[in-house]
């Protein structure tokens, strides 16, 4: 496996994150539930770029990139939207 740079603090790691930082994202939390529930009832469960129905709350800044968790920083989007844009910022 390929070593690369933490997307956190830049040290080098075996996967996109150190052993200090990879469990900081680890799985969905009750309180991401509620605030993904939230996003897609703001957004009227329609994508924020094509309008089709969404699936996926995906964040405006990535959380990679310095974003957060904010209901301000995330948008309803569809699969395909949000898969094609990755971890790149809007």
């Amino acid at each position: 496996m390929t070593l690369r740079p933490c997307l956190t603090c830049g040290t080098l790691a075996r996967g996109s994150r150190c052993p200090q930082h990879a469990s900081r994202r680890n799985g969905s939390t009750r309180a991401w539930r509620n605030t993904r529930a939230l996003v897609l009832a703001r957004d009227g469960h329609a994508c924020q770029r094509c309008g089709k129905p969404a699936q996926h709350v995906d964040h405006r800044v990535p959380v990679a990139r310095g974003g957060s968790d904010d209901p301000s920083n995330l948008a309803a989007l569809c699969a395909d939207y949000n898969h094609k844009k990755g971890a790149r910022a809007r």
